[in-house]
């Protein structure tokens, strides 16, 4: 206690206890102010002042001691006044201070720890939440709301319990409904669960809820139950991400049989995923074992550098690559196997050897076969010399007689023609028929025809002069290219010394033949069309004539020649006009996307155009063509025909999509395919050849094979047509890896009517997507099939719903319509 003058505020008088406060100092006549704490000096004048000396006795903490820096100590501190001694005493007052100096620290340490949670909770993202069930009394915090989207300090949105349920995702409201009660029931499992809510702005976010009872009724049930909930929404869409992600990784290291280990070489011990025991045969697929047991099987050859390498990786170098030799463990068989393999160091500070494992036994053998291949081929560069000379000899000359081929002869003639303005000759070209050559094979057998052939060769190359060529056309046909200058009598005699040169008697064997001839003879001069299609129609037209006059006949082209012979033309000899007159024009059949039905591409269709302007299918020639050995010479009128149409579009801005065309299967096998195209300016990665699924074989010839590679080289897509109604196997894809695949137009016809058919396109689809080859449906015919081919998984569509097959110029306001904006 201390004596206080209540004008001055000094100090009258103090009991021992207040002297302890300032053990140091001369308590009496100083001012009590000079002993508190300046927070503290307004607090208790407050308390001294006049105002609070009526009314309610008060109260006030102020702090004590010796100053300036203390120690203080916390007084609970009260004041009375004190009746005067005498009339004119000084008014005096009673300070009465009581030490809570312990419990006003405890007070505060508790306040700080307080503020500290309040911090670390507001910080860390937690809402907390307060179910008093004794009192109905549920608390909600600020974060709680602002992470559900709702203003903090405002209304809740709901009620109840069963209205904020109403909140939960349909999917966990009754498991949360049923974990809200365990919780009241204090089931412990119960404490720690995740749902997803609907955050105010409607999109649903992931809430981890924690809780537990801090005070339970008599039955030991909670009766107040106070947790926290953290938004998990980023964490739980990362976990999501991290599941689609190694799902895709396993898929891929599944379908490409690839293993994954991690090495300690401090342990020595491997952990690996299953397909590394199958990779090295063992049967029980261990997750985790030791490295000496791959040492063991590991041929030694390879086992010490395999080692070296493993020691010499250090962390951050790139991947290592490395291929060895292993005997497997449950069979002995001997594989190749390669590894990629990295040095990290894990949180621990352990260095690990990351790798992946695949088997390249397949990939070791064709690199051996390739290496001996290749040994053989460099001991035999005189065969290979000789054999290369053989291919240009059979893709120019007839395996026959030796003589230039048809190709060999449109080459020459072509050259001939060009170079007539500047030579002072004249052109004439001969073609030349043995008179009834098919009774010589059927009297006689096939190789006697054979030997009159090489017989007519022999003498039409020696009744040839220097300048002149000479060609077999193919059958008994041949032709004979000659100069002349002094008028056509010349050409009259020549011919009539091969005719005398065939009629004398032949010697094979026991058989004494004779044969005849007829020949057709043509000139420039006679020609209004100088071309070498127009000389080869026109040298066929005498030569006709001339058979048409008997045996051993000679005739002239003349101009009235072609009224006469189109008046008794047969099928054949139409088409092979159609052929020569260059009739085959193409159509484009306009491909779109599947989801979008945006234009991605456009099949190129042959058709005949007939002298009354209509167009005949292909169904009308192709037959009659593949007979007369016709479908190259289309196929490479319809491909220059169509890249000079796509080079046009490019021109003209209108971005034409990659275009397919049908390849034949005689032009497949052509020797000569390759060397034809490459003399094409093809457009860059926008051609694809579309190959029959019938003749899409599993062994294809030599020449196929070697055409298929050589059309990738050149940037050739290959797509396979008319997929399902062939035979060809997945191996067969697998070789060939086609980049697309065109099901057939007789199974997507049925597909509204019949499941069973669309279970079976399914299958198609699926393996296609599997090898990861387009799938390209022909044949949609109305809306319906366009939805159902979409839903099964097809790519692109094609068919007469979306477009039919057109003339350049209407498929040119097509790409313009594309181009134009939506």
């Amino acid at each position: 206690m201390a004596v206080l003058d209540v004008g001055s505020f000094a100090i009258r008088a103090v009991n021992e206890s207040f002297q302890a406060l300032a053990p140091e100092s001369d308590l009496l006549g100083g001012i009590v102010f000079d002993w508190v704490h300046s927070d503290d000096r307004p607090c208790l004048q407050s308390l001294l002042s006049p105002a609070a000396r009526t009314g309610k006795p008060l109260a006030r903490e102020v702090r004590f001691g010796p100053r300036p820096d203390g120690p203080w100590r916390w007084m609970l501190c009260s004041s009375n006044l004190l009746p005067p001694e005498h009339e004119g005493s000084e008014t005096l007052s009673l300070l009465n201070c009581v030490d809570i100096d312990a419990q006003k620290l405890r007070e505060l340490e508790a306040n700080e720890r307080a503020h500290r949670w309040d911090y670390a909770l507001v910080s860390s993202g937690l809402g907390v939440w307060d179910h008093d069930y004794r009192r109905g009394q549920f608390f909600y915090s600020q974060t709680w709301m602002t992470m559900r989207g709702y203003p903090a300090g405002g209304p809740r949105p709901f009620t109840s319990t069963e209205e904020w349920l109403q909140l939960v995702h349909p999917d966990d409201r009754d498991f949360v409904a049923n974990a809200i009660e365990r919780q009241k029931a204090g089931d412990s499992q119960y404490m720690n669960f995740e749902y997803r809510e609907r955050h105010a702005d409607g999109h649903w976010i992931w809430i981890e809820c924690r809780g537990d009872a801090v005070s339970n009724f008599s039955d030991h049930s909670p009766a107040r139950v106070v947790g926290t909930d953290r938004d998990i929404t980023d964490r739980k869409n990362a976990e999501m991400l991290l599941s689609r992600t190694r799902q895709r990784l396993e898929l891929a290291l599944s379908t490409s049989r690839i293993g994954v280990f991690e090495y300690n070489p401090a342990t020595g011990m491997v952990i690996a995923d299953r397909r590394i025991g199958e990779i090295y045969g063992f049967e029980e697929k261990p997750e985790t074992f030791d490295v000496s047991r791959l040492g063991a099987i590991t041929d030694p050859d390879d086992r010490n550098r395999i080692r070296t390498t493993l020691q010499s990786l250090k962390p951050g170098d790139p991947p290592h690559s490395d291929e060895f030799k292993i005997t497997r463990e449950d069979d002995g068989t001997v594989r190749h196997i390669r590894a990629l393999m990295t040095m990290r160091i894990d949180d621990e500070g352990q260095r690990n050897i990351l790798g992946i494992n695949w088997d390249v036994t397949e990939e070791v053998r064709l690199r051996q076969d390739l290496i001996t291949a290749k040994q053989l081929a460099e001991a035999r560069n005189f065969e290979l010399d000789r054999a290369k000379s053989d291919i240009e000899q059979a893709v120019m000359h007839d395996y026959l007689t030796g003589l230039p081929n048809r190709r060999f002869l449109d080459d020459e003639l072509s050259r001939r023609v060009e170079m007539m303005p500047a030579s002072s000759s004249k052109l004439a070209l001969m073609q030349i028929d043995i008179d009834d050559f098919k009774a010589v094979n059927d009297s006689y057998g096939h190789g006697t025809g054979d030997a009159v052939l090489q017989h007519t060769a022999q003498v039409l190359l020696s009744v040839s002069r220097h300048n002149d060529f000479v060609a077999r056309v193919g059958g008994d046909e041949f032709a004979f290219i000659s100069s002349y200058g002094n008028g056509s009598g010349s050409l009259e005699q020549v011919a009539k010394r091969m005719l005398l040169e065939l009629s004398k008697p032949i010697e094979l064997g026991e058989h004494r033949i004779r044969i005849g001839a007829c020949v057709g003879i043509v000139t420039a001069d006679a020609c209004e069309d100088v071309s070498t299609g127009a000389l080869m129609k026109n040298s066929d037209l005498a030569l006709k004539r001339a058979k048409q006059q008997g045996r051993n006949r000679i005739a002239f082209y003349t101009p009235d020649l072609n009224n006469a012979v189109a008046a008794n033309r047969t099928p054949a000899d139409q088409l092979m006009q159609a052929v020569e007159q260059s009739d085959f024009i193409p159509f484009y059949q306009p491909q779109f996307d599947a989801k979008t039905l945006r234009l991605t591409g456009v099949e190129t269709l042959a058709r005949w155009r007939h002298a009354d302007g209509s167009f005949g299918q292909p169904s009308e020639f192709i037959p009659l063509a593949e007979t007369l050995n016709l479908m190259n010479m289309i196929d490479t009128s319809i491909l220059s025909q169509a890249t000079s149409d796509y080079r046009r579009w490019s021109e003209l801005g209108l971005d034409p999509p990659g275009m397919s065309l049908n390849l034949s299967p005689r032009r497949l096998s052509d020797p000569a395919l390759v060397s034809a195209l490459e003399e094409f300016d093809l457009p860059a990665g926008k051609l694809t050849f579309e190959l029959l699924e019938s003749i899409f074989l599993d062994e294809p010839d030599d020449i196929s094979a070697y055409n298929l590679k050589q059309l990738r080289r050149l940037g050739i897509g290959i797509d396979v047509d008319d997929f399902g109604t062939g035979y060809t196997s997945i191996t067969g894809l697998l070789k060939v890896a086609p980049n697309g695949l065109k099901i057939a137009r007789e199974l997507i016809l049925p597909l509204p009517q019949s499941p069973d058919q669309r279970a079976i396109v399914k299958s198609i689809v699926d393996i296609a997507k599997t090898l990861k080859i387009k799938v390209i449906a022909e044949g949609v015919e109305t809306k319906r099939h366009a939805e159902i081919v979409t839903k099964l998984g097809c790519d692109v569509l094609q068919g007469y719903w979306l477009g039919r097959p057109m003339p350049a110029s209407e498929f040119e306001k097509v790409l313009r319509r594309q181009t134009e904006p939506a």
